[in-house]
């Protein structure tokens, strides 16, 4: 497989063309949430477009490349987040992005936090956006 590098104006510094490796692996079927995450990480780096979507720099180049054996949904849940600016709306803290809202998911419950143990059961008990099973609001 072609890798595409540019060279900046710093002779010193190759950067790698995300976008061109995208639109050769994916060819006509890119979606267009694959489109931008390679398009910021080409503007930016494969460590700043990971960071930004809270993944790692290989979930980043898996994905351009269309390698990526994991949940891609779950990636382009981030993506459509935190590049996209998606949103969805949550049953205690409102309209978040789609990003936040995985990571609130993720969460452990804290007893002592009245807006984290409703996020908590939230995220458990049927709330469309989750990605989590019932689990009878069980901290597994």
């Amino acid at each position: 497989m072609n890798t595409a590098v540019n060279v900046n104006s710093s002779p010193s510094k190759l950067t790698t063309d995300f976008l061109a490796s995208a639109r050769e692996a994916w060819g006509d079927a890119l979606p267009d949430w694959v489109e931008e995450l390679a398009k910021f990480a080409t503007a930016t780096s494969g460590v700043a477009a990971a960071k930004r979507i809270g993944m790692s720099p290989s979930v980043v180049t898996s994905v351009c490349r269309a390698r990526y054996s994991g949940d891609l949904a779950a990636v382009e849940a981030r993506v459509r987040g935190a590049l996209m600016n998606e949103s969805v709306h949550c049953p205690v803290l409102g309209e978040i992005g789609r990003d936040h809202c995985l990571d609130e998911q993720k969460k452990r419950h804290v007893g002592s936090s009245a807006a984290r143990t409703a996020l908590f059961h939230a995220c458990r008990s049927g709330c469309q956006h989750s990605r989590l099973k019932s689990d009878g609001g069980h901290d597994a």
